[in-house]
């Protein structure tokens, strides 16, 4: 059985995503969305830039031109994550 959604945030991954967040309410390109973890988080730059990747997989953070991104509402990501799970418990359900 798996999970619902199959991924979850990690805490490095949520602080991360909840500081791009806080910082820029509009689109934020790539330099500067390393630029904010590394310093926030003293994260190295291969780091930041993997936890960039990683939020953008997940869709957390939205392409919106070359190289620039936009932070998903934190509350659509708990409302996606929230219809997943009760999704997931309902197949449960069926199951039995």
């Amino acid at each position: 059985m798996s999970s619902p959604g199959g991924k979850y945030l990690k805490k490095r991954e949520l602080a991360s995503y909840v500081a791009l967040c806080l910082e820029r309410q509009t689109p934020i390109n790539l330099g500067e969305a390393t630029d904010v973890l590394k310093e926030k988080f003293c994260y190295s730059n291969k780091t930041a830039l993997n936890i960039v990747r990683r939020l953008v997989k997940l869709n957390l953070l939205v392409k919106t031109g070359e190289m620039e991104y936009e932070c998903v509402s934190p509350v659509e990501y708990l409302r996606r994550l929230a219809e997943e799970y009760s999704a997931w418990r309902r197949r449960l359900k069926d199951a039995c």
